[in-house]
């Protein structure tokens, strides 16, 4: 492992090998660095990785500790069709959950992340903050077992950038958040789907409301 993914690349190895149940302590970073022959800053940041994602617990200088069983999906499926659809329909009935259990409290969390969406100032910082606007929704929802089967979906949609973006795109967040503070589920879930139809989404597409 030489490349530029390899905090990546060791955090998949190590979810895989050592996150199997929740609760299960993993290896300290001395061990992790000798069994997968990289550096200790390297393990640290597969370990930051895998704490960002939520499938480990524990600062740096406490054992981490696995939190949940990541699902894993095959390298082949996770960006074709069926995974799309496998998460549009997920992600779908969790934005009309959140619609109706997020109170107020959650939909000032997710408007807290739309805001620091629309503030972006460059494609990754956007990248990232889509990111964090859907692992909110998805915690809005309430429902940790539909969570936990979309969050693998959502992580391997977000390795790369969209084919499209534009207004309309952050014009559709915006759609998406407004109905989940005003408890209407089912435009929610047209909202959140909205996001799935690239062709819609073009800066030069028009929009209602």
């Amino acid at each position: 492992m030489s490349d530029g993914r390899l905090p990546e690349r060791l955090a998949d190895v190590i979810a895989e090998r050592h996150c199997t149940a929740p609760d299960v302590p993993l290896p300290s970073e001395r061990r992790l660095a000798a069994e997968l022959g990289a550096s200790r800053a390297m393990v640290r940041e597969a370990l930051a990785i895998l704490r960002a994602q939520g499938q480990i617990r524990g600062d740096h200088g406490h054992p981490a500790v696995a939190t949940v069983v990541p699902i894993r999906l095959d390298a082949q499926v996770r960006d074709d069709s069926a995974a799309r659809e496998a998460r549009s329909v997920l992600e779908g009935e969790l934005a009309a959950l959140a619609a109706l259990r997020a109170g107020v409290d959650g939909h000032a969390r997710l408007r807290e992340r739309l805001r620091v969406l629309f503030a972006a100032e460059s494609p990754t910082a956007a990248w990232q903050a889509e990111l964090e606007l859907h692992r909110e929704l998805l915690a809005a929802a309430g429902n940790p077992v539909l969570e936990k089967l979309c969050l693998p979906l959502l992580e391997a949609a977000y390795r790369k950038p969209p084919a499209t973006s534009g207004p309309e795109r952050l014009r559709a967040y915006q759609r998406l958040v407004a109905a989940i503070g005003r408890q209407q589920p089912q435009l929610a879930r047209d909202m959140l789907l909205e996001l799935f139809v690239p062709q819609d989404l073009s800066p030069g597409a028009t929009s209602s409301d």
